[in-house]
């Protein structure tokens, strides 16, 4: 039994020869719409994170709503998530993966700004109170530029992160994309294809981290204090 599954998985040179011999506009309009996905996702949890990470700082109340709020986000599972919003937006529809990579990287994207907020240097906040500073602005030239390393790390993992998850939602219901693609070449028996496809994600993962992440969290360093 084990041996004839062996079989029928294929080999990394069969894997290769198909995503050769595909159609170069397939592949990069399937990476176009994943990418999209997990960009759109990932810049929505960014902003959410940003807002509620404002409001946390309004009063001890409004921290404690927005640590619930992200403690039951956390909790519920990507599978939930994917089935709502296909049965709110349809198979079909752009939506679903954007709002449910969204919905994954919220949790750790606000975790790290909170974070970021307990690590700034209350000497500089007592400071910009004493100069007058609003909590706009201590927001803005305080807390976000202090933020920068924790930032950078919250978008390497939350991009990556979005990558995967946009991949699922795409398998549940959607009109392309990486993992469109994936769950076609299984519905059509096409084990090659299935592994051919997962394979393009990796190379794009790879190269993504690779070419920009890292650089990114390296220039993001320089910010750090002492």
């Amino acid at each position: 039994m084990i041996a004839d599954v062996t079989r029928s998985i294929p080999g990394p040179w069969r894997t290769a020869l198909y995503l050769a011999s595909a159609d170069p506009a397939v592949l990069a309009r399937a990476a176009f719409i994943t990418l999209r996905n997990a960009f759109l996702g990932f810049s929505l949890a960014v902003a959410a994170a940003a807002i509620l990470t404002f409001i946390s700082r309004l009063s001890p109340l409004a921290a404690r709503y927005v640590l619930a709020l992200n403690t039951i986000v956390q909790s519920v599972s990507v599978l939930v998530w994917a089935i709502v919003a296909i049965m709110i937006f349809g198979v079909l529809s752009p939506v679903p993966p954007v709002l449910v990579s969204a919905a994954a990287v919220f949790p750790p994207t606000l975790s790290n700004f909170l974070e970021a907020l307990r690590a700034v240097d209350r000497r500089l906040m007592d400071l910009a109170r004493i100069l007058g500073a609003g909590r706009l602005d201590e927001f803005r030239h305080i807390i976000v530029p202090a933020s920068v390393p924790y930032l950078a790390a919250a978008t390497r993992s939350g991009l990556g992160l979005a990558l995967r998850i946009s991949v699922v939602a795409e398998a549940f219901g959607g009109s392309g994309g990486v993992g469109f693609m994936i769950v076609r070449s299984y519905n059509l028996m096409e084990p090659a294809g299935v592994l051919a496809w997962a394979s393009l994600l990796v190379v794009i993962m790879v190269l993504m981290d690779g070419l920009f992440l890292t650089r990114l969290v390296g220039v993001a360093e320089r910010w750090r204090l002492p």
